[in-house]
């Protein structure tokens, strides 16, 4: 791994290393990644590790303290990106209109990320080698896209002719200590009905190595000129789909004494249906994917809102701004929660997402200009909340849009984004006394 950069007066300058320098070993091991450097370090209880870099064909030993380089003062070139090569039918990249961030376009499938960041991977490009690696660091658990378990019908949803059976590849991984939260992506007449339970039976067959399942629905843009001809999850699909889920939780209930399987929130949503209770979701293995998310943000709502007690909040305005699907559900919350503020005229808004299509209903989603218009056209005044997760690390929505700019464009100076609702209007009401 070759060093980017070398702090001054850092540990690493004073060893003598240099930029351009090759970090090629650490107590024996070769390095090849950044997953390497970890089980290379994390696994020895010795104070100092001897490392071997290369500058220009020689050889340089040097001992270092055993921690982490950055923590040295090295900055190492980040890990080559592993790119998927499956052409999925329900692809949600594929469905992105041109012209957003060209960060929004790469499609990742790499093992490493799966264990690094819970990205979810589809085991179609592994070989024999990164198995082994994967078995022999305990790079668990992994995250792996399943979507079906019939070879052919899998293989017709990757657009991949090509792609190995999945379920040897699960039974290799868990047959090795290592768990696997897997997830199906609902596409229905593909994959739903008989299929789906069928799937579900296969997974829940490889034991405790089966970490979770999570049952999401398709997600379709307006976007689709050219691609596969898919259908929404209606209403009775999203019932049809709870239906089994919940025979398979009530069976993993009674041989393993956790759920397991999961339906996304959507689904109970489109079916009418109330989510599940809190305590129905153990440890929310699959929060990232939509599971639970409901029942987590009223249980934190409503523990903040009771932390705040009674007040009075003069008349002040709130307006929550969210995505179509949860906004009666989020508005129940919020005006239950908050019964004990008098004077606190608390809104939510849902806005529909016109970038991407009216189907695309979850809030971190949401594009800054369609944030706009659903400002304009609300006829509130006041904070408006717009949803955190509409805004990426650098602070710009789907469509390039930071929140100043939404400022800006809504004519509204009290706009913030956040993730932590309570503390928002927490704050809102320290400033308004």
């Amino acid at each position: 791994m070759k060093v980017l950069r070398i702090d001054s007066d850092s540990e690493a300058a004073r060893a003598g290393l240099k930029p351009g320098d090759d970090l090629v070993e650490i107590d024996g091991q070769p390095i090849g990644d950044g997953i390497d450097v970890a089980h290379a370090i994390g696994w020895t209880d010795d104070e100092k590790v001897s490392t071997v870099y290369m500058r220009e064909g020689d050889r340089l030993d040097i001992t270092l303290p055993s921690v982490h380089p950055e923590e040295l003062g090295i900055t190492l070139e980040p890990d080559a990106l592993r790119t998927c090569g499956n052409r999925c039918v329900f692809c949600f990249i594929d469905q992105l209109p041109r012209g957003l961030r060209s960060s929004l376009y790469v499609k990742d499938e790499d093992y490493r990320l799966s264990f690094t960041c819970g990205n979810y991977v589809t085991l179609t490009n592994m070989s024999d080698g990164d198995y082994d690696r994967v078995l022999a660091q305990r790079l668990s658990p992994l995250y792996v896209s399943v979507h079906v378990t019939d070879d052919d019908v899998r293989r017709r949803m990757l657009g991949n002719a090509d792609a190995p059976s999945i379920l040897p590849a699960l039974r290799r991984l868990t047959d090795g200590g290592v768990r696997v939260h897997t997830q199906i992506v609902v596409c229905p007449g593909i994959n739903d009905g008989d299929v789906l339970d069928a799937t579900l039976r296969d997974l829940t067959s490889l034991g405790d190595g089966l970490a979770s399942v999570a049952v999401v629905p398709v997600g379709l843009t307006a976007h689709r000129d050219g691609l596969t001809d898919l259908k929404l999850v209606t209403g009775e699909v999203a019932r049809e789909t709870v239906t089994i889920v919940e025979r398979w939780q009530e069976q993993m209930l009674d041989e393993r004494h956790e759920a397991v399987v999961y339906a996304a929130d959507e689904f109970y949503l489109l079916a009418g249906l109330d989510p599940p209770a809190l305590e129905d979701y153990g440890d929310f293995p699959q929060l990232e994917n939509g599971v639970g998310l409901l029942r987590w943000f009223e249980r934190d709502v409503a523990d903040g809102a009771a932390r705040l007690g009674s007040a009075d909040a003069g008349g002040r305005v709130v307006t929550i701004l969210t995505g179509t699907l949860a906004a009666p559900f989020i508005e129940t919350t919020v005006r239950s929660a908050f019964n004990n503020i008098t004077g606190l005229d608390l809104r939510v808004v849902p806005v529909v997402n016109r970038l991407l299509g009216e189907s695309v209903t979850v809030a971190g989603l949401l594009a800054g200009h369609d944030i706009v218009d659903a400002i304009r056209g609300s006829a509130a005044s006041g904070l408006f909340l717009l949803p955190g997760e509409a805004f990426n690390a650098e602070g710009l929505t789907l469509d390039g849009l930071t929140l100043a700019e939404i400022r800006n464009l809504a004519g509204v100076d009290h706009i913030e984004a956040t993730n932590d609702l309570v503390a928002a209007i927490e704050r809102s009401l320290q400033e308004g006394s």
